[in-house]
C-alpha cells in the first residue's frame, strides 16, 4: 500500500463545525472540483473523479462511507476504487490552539497493484494524486471559509 498524508489548518472554525460540514456526502462535490481533470456526480457523495497523469488518466470512484466519532478526534470516511489509485481514504480533525482552529488531515492508504504498479506509481502517478488531495484541502478551505 502507498500512502499520501497532507494537511490543512482551519482557523477560526471549531472541529464540529468542520465535521458536520465534512459529515454530509452532498458536499463533498465542492471538495473535488478543480482538483481532478473531471468529476462526475452519481449520487450524493457517489463520485467518478479523472486524474491526469504524464503516463496516463486515471478514473478513481469516491464514495463517501461514514463518520466516524468513536475515538477522540473526529474522522469522516470515503472508499476508493480503480486501477491503482483505489483504497480507503479519511479526514480526520483535530482541535488546535486556540481551540477555534481545527487541523484537517487527509490520509490516503491507496494500492498501487504490485511490483509493476510501484514503477507506475513513482514513475508518474504519485505526484498528480498528491496535488489533486492538496487541492480537495485547499476546496475544503474556501468552501467553509466561503
Amino acid at each position: 500500500m502507498a500512502v499520501i498524508t497532507t494537511d490543512i489548518v482551519i482557523e477560526d472554525m471549531k472541529r464540529e463545525v468542520v465535521l458536520d460540514w465534512l459529515g454530509k456526502p452532498e458536499n463533498h462535490l465542492k471538495l473535488l472540483q478543480g482538483a481532478f481533470s473531471e468529476v462526475k456526480e452519481e449520487g450524493p457523495g457517489a463520485y467518478q473523479l479523472v486524474l491526469k497523469t504524464p503516463l496516463k488518466s486515471r478514473t478513481l470512484s469516491y464514495r463517501f462511507s461514514r463518520v466516524d466519532e468513536d475515538h477522540g478526534g473526529r474522522r469522516v470516511h470515503v472508499t476508493l476504487e480503480g486501477k491503482r489509485v483505489g483504497g480507503s481514504l479519511h479526514y480526520s480533525l483535530r482541535t488546535m490552539k486556540p481551540s477555534t482552529h481545527t487541523l484537517v488531515t487527509l490520509h490516503v492508504d491507496y494500492d498501487t497493484g504490485g511490483v509493476l504498479g510501484t514503477v507506475i506509481d513513482h514513475a508518474g502517478l504519485r505526484h498528480p494524486y498528491e496535488e489533486a488531495w492538496k487541492q480537495v484541502l485547499q476546496n475544503l478551505l474556501k468552501a467553509l471559509k466561503g
